[in-house]
């Protein structure tokens, strides 16, 4: 009986754990402890100096007013698939949230 437990829980353990590339783990850690240190009102260049590198995903518009709309986005969090996205409003950080990925 102790032998099937055993058996058991070594069959479901590999079922319970995240396979992630470790230079994707590492990098999306390395966009954290960027992330953490940006701050409203943060123009553009600000945070790619910041961030040391161009969004990974942006989007950018202008609203009815003539006033630009951008949102760069980074990976954060490999494991809980999660982004950070930093929006910008007239050239200066406005919004700085995360997000699970949307699933397809």
């Amino acid at each position: 009986m102790r032998l099937i437990a055993v058996l058991l829980l070594l069959i479901t353990i590999p079922a319970c754990t995240v396979s992630v590339p470790r230079y994707a783990f590492e990098q999306a850690l390395r966009n954290q402890q960027n992330v953490d240190k940006l701050r409203i009102g943060q123009t553009l260049s600000e945070v790619q100096r910041v961030m040391g590198k161009p969004p990974e995903r942006r989007n950018a518009h202008v609203r009815f007013d003539g006033i630009s709309i951008e949102e760069w986005s980074y990976i954060t969090d490999y494991v809980r698939k999660m982004d950070t996205t930093i929006t910008f409003v007239g050239g200066k950080v406005d919004e700085i949230r995360s997000a699970k990925w949307e699933s397809d």
